[in-house]
C-alpha cells in the first residue's frame, strides 16, 4: 500500500476517514449556523412558540444520537463498518438536502430526529480507525479524526451563512448534500473494506469498569467546549460590548477557541508519544480546569479570549486521547457508549450554563465544571493505572 506524506507509517484509509468526517461536520454546521433564521422565516407561529420550536429542532439530533450511538457501535463491530459509514453519510446527506425543501416544522423536527438516529456515523469512524491504525500511532490518528470534526465545525457556519446570504436559504442545503456526496466517493475509493469479527470472549466482557469514567471524562470535556456560546451575550455585556459589536465579537471568540482546539489536539497527541497517554490526560485536564477558573480574572475581551483559547486547547485533546486508551480493547457497543457522552455534552452544555448563570453566577458555573472535570479525571486515571499506550 502506498504511503502518504502527511504522516509516517499511517494507513491512507485513516486520512480519508478523517476528511470524510470533516465533510459531515462541515455539512451539519453550515446549515445549523443559520437554521434559527430559517425556522423563524417558515414558522406559522408567534415569537414565543417559534423559539420553542427552534430549541426542539436544534437539540433533537444530539439528544437522540446520545441514545443510539451505542447501538450503531455494536452493529459496526459485528459487520462491515465501512459500508455502514458510507450508508450513514448518504442518508444524513439526503436528510440535509430535504431539510432545505421543508416548510413544515413538524416534518423538520422528524427529520432532525432521524438524523439523531443515524448519529452513529462518528462512532463507526472511531471503530474504523481503531482497526486501520497501527498501535503506536493510534492516539495520533484519533486526534486527526477529532481535529477534522472540529475543523468542520469551525468553517461550516460562516461559509453556510455566506452562501445563504448570497444565494438564498436553499443553496446551503444543496451545497452540503453535494459535499457529503463527494466525501462518500473519497471514502469509498480510498478506505479499505474490513470485516470486524469479535470473539465471543471479547463480546462477553461487556463494559470494563473504566469505560464509565471514560464516558464521564469525555462528557466533561465536551461541556467545557460547548457551554460558552449560550452565555456569551451576558459575558460580553460585562465587558461593555453590546449590540452588533457583541455579535461580531462572539463570532471571533468562538472561531479563536475552535482553532485552538485543533492545535491542542495535534500538540498533545505528539506529547503523548513521548510521555504517555495517561500523563498527558492528567496534564490536559489540570490545565483546562485551571484556565477555566482564570476566566474569572479576565478584565476585557482580549484577555478572556486568550484564556479561553488555552483552556479549550488543553481540554479538547481529552476526547481522542481517552478513546485511544480503549479503542482496541472494548466492543463497538462500548465505543458507542463513550461517544454518546459527546452528544449529551453538546445538548446539555448550553442548558447547564444558562441555568446556573440565571439562578446563580459564573463563579459557580466555572467551579462546578472544573470540579467535576477533576473528579472524573482522577477516577478515570485510578481505574486505568495498568493501561498505557
Amino acid at each position: 500500500m502506498k504511503s502518504f506524506p502527511f504522516s509516517r507509517n499511517a494507513n491512507p484509509g485513516v486520512f480519508f476517514i478523517a476528511i470524510s468526517q470533516f465533510g459531515m461536520a462541515f455539512s451539519f454546521q453550515c446549515i445549523l449556523g443559520f437554521m434559527p433564521f430559517y425556522i423563524t422565516k417558515i414558522s406559522p407561529y408567534g415569537p414565543k412558540e417559534t423559539i420553542v420550536w427552534i430549541g426542539l429542532i436544534m437539540g433533537a439530533s444530539n439528544l437522540v444520537a446520545s441514545v443510539t450511538a451505542s447501538f450503531w457501535g455494536g452493529i459496526a463491530a459485528r459487520g462491515r463498518p465501512k459500508l455502514l459509514f458510507e450508508l450513514g453519510m448518504f442518508v444524513n446527506g439526503t436528510l440535509i438536502l430535504l431539510l432545505g425543501f421543508t416548510s413544515n416544522l413538524h416534518l423538520l423536527l422528524l427529520m432532525r430526529v432521524l438524523q439523531g438516529v443515524l448519529g452513529g456515523v462518528s462512532t463507526v469512524g472511531y471503530i474504523l480507525i481503531s482497526h486501520l491504525s497501527p498501535s503506536e500511532r493510534l492516539h495520533k490518528d484519533l486526534s486527526l479524526f477529532q481535529s477534522s470534526i472540529t475543523a468542520g465545525q469551525l468553517v461550516g457556519p460562516p461559509i453556510g451563512a455566506y452562501i445563504a446570504s448570497l444565494l438564498g436559504y436553499k443553496a446551503p442545503f444543496i451545497a452540503a448534500f453535494l459535499i457529503v456526496s463527494v466525501f462518500i466517493l473519497f471514502c469509498h475509493r480510498n478506505v479499505p473494506d474490513i470485516v470486524v469479527q469479535k470473539s465471543e470472549a471479547a463480546s462477553a466482557r461487556g463494559f470494563p469498569k473504566g469505560v464509565l469514567f471514560a464516558w464521564a471524562l469525555i462528557l466533561m470535556a465536551t461541556i467545557h467546549i460547548t457551554f460558552l456560546p449560550s452565555i456569551l451575550p451576558k459575558i460580553l455585556e460585562g465587558f461593555d460590548v453590546v449590540g452588533d459589536q457583541a455579535v461580531r465579537t462572539a463570532g471571533l471568540i468562538i472561531m479563536g477557541y475552535t482553532g485552538s482546539a485543533i492545535v491542542g489536539n495535534l500538540l498533545f497527541s505528539r506529547l503523548a508519544s513521548k510521555v504517555g497517554v495517561r500523563r498527558v490526560i492528567a496534564i490536559a485536564s489540570l490545565c483546562g480546569s485551571l484556565f477555566l477558573l482564570l476566566l474569572l480574572l479576565s478584565r476585557g475581551v482580549w484577555s478572556f479570549t486568550a484564556l479561553r483559547m488555552v483552556e479549550i486547547g488543553s481540554v479538547a485533546p481529552l476526547i481522542p486521547l481517552t478513546f485511544a486508551l480503549f479503542a482496541r480493547n472494548v466492543s463497538g457497543r462500548a465505543i458507542g457508549f463513550m461517544n454518546s457522552a459527546r452528544f449529551i455534552g453538546m445538548a446539555g452544555g448550553a442548558f447547564l450554563a444558562t441555568f446556573l448563570v440565571a439562578y446563580s453566577s459564573l463563579l459557580v458555573l466555572y467551579l462546578l465544571i472544573a470540579l467535576f472535570t477533576a473528579v472524573s479525571t482522577l477516577a478515570f486515571l485510578r481505574t486505568e493505572r495498568s493501561r498505557e499506550l
